[in-house]
């Protein structure tokens, strides 16, 4: 396997024949543990965290999940890729009600280092904002042709962030705070699951602006496409007839360090 490479025919499993999202989260961790990717301690901790918090995307009729656990459980670098033939259940990333997303493509994350899980995640996030590119992936039968697609894909994510101009955060009469994230994993899935899950609760309209971008505090898929790491200021915006309350509990929530979830 190459060192500098997240996608590997190796670790490609399609199609992947499961019948639960459980099945399917052992098939594609074992098959990383058996590459020597991840240690055996791997597979149950990304089921116990999944149970905790889902990572269920609702990406459209090809639904996503990006299963993933601490980095001490990985050896190195890696994402499975697994393509279901049959969808199976996962529950929606950030949603208070679990609400359930028929996924078909699955990128496992393996990450060693720590300090890139949010980088990784918000890379991977980018690739699958596309759907006709989904759609694309999933009818794919050539693993090679898979690796290429996918690190070209994510070849050009990073090459767009490097280059792409900043949004300018101008003023505004709308109501607004500015925050500083002390997690030590940022806004990450975790805690972003919960930030959005808080936002969903009022009726305002939520925008957070993170470094060159900016995201509806209520998706999922925008959140976690900030960037929004350890020491980054953000700044929240609401408009509504809530949106004094939703601001003062949205700042609680950061100024808590998201209640203390890792």
């Amino acid at each position: 396997m190459e060192n500098n490479k997240w996608f590997n025919v190796e670790n490609f499993l399609f199609p992947l024949e499961a019948n639960t999202k459980e099945e399917a989260i052992e098939k594609l961790g074992n098959l990383l543990f058996k590459n020597g990717c991840v240690k055996d301690t791997y597979v149950p901790a990304v089921r116990a965290r999944e149970q905790e918090f889902a990572t269920g995307l609702p990406t459209g009729v090809v639904g996503v999940a990006i299963p993933h656990t601490d980095a001490h459980h990985v050896v190195k670098q890696a994402v499975a890729v697994g393509i279901l033939p049959t969808p199976v259940e996962f529950c929606e990333m950030g949603d208070p009600e679990d609400k359930p997303v028929d996924v078909r493509l699955i990128f496992m994350l393996a990450v060693p280092d720590k300090n890139k899980v949010m980088t990784v995640l918000q890379q991977v996030i980018a690739i699958i904002q596309s759907q006709d590119f989904l759609t694309s992936l999933v009818s794919t039968t050539d693993r090679v042709q898979l690796a290429a697609i996918l690190d070209k894909q994510l070849n050009a994510i990073v090459e767009k962030e490097a280059s792409q101009e900043a949004v300018v955060v101008e003023e505004s009469a709308v109501p607004e705070v500015k925050l500083v994230i002390n997690h030590a994993v940022g806004l990450h899935a975790r805690p972003a699951a919960i930030f959005v899950s808080l936002a969903k609760t009022f009726n305002s309209t939520i925008t957070v602006f993170c470094k060159d971008k900016k995201a509806n505090a209520k998706s999922i898929l925008n959140v976690l496409s900030l960037g929004a790491d350890n020491g980054c200021e953000i700044r929240i915006r609401a408009e509504g007839d809530d949106a004094a309350a939703a601001l003062k509990a949205l700042t609680e929530l950061v100024e808590s360090n998201f209640g203390g979830v890792d």
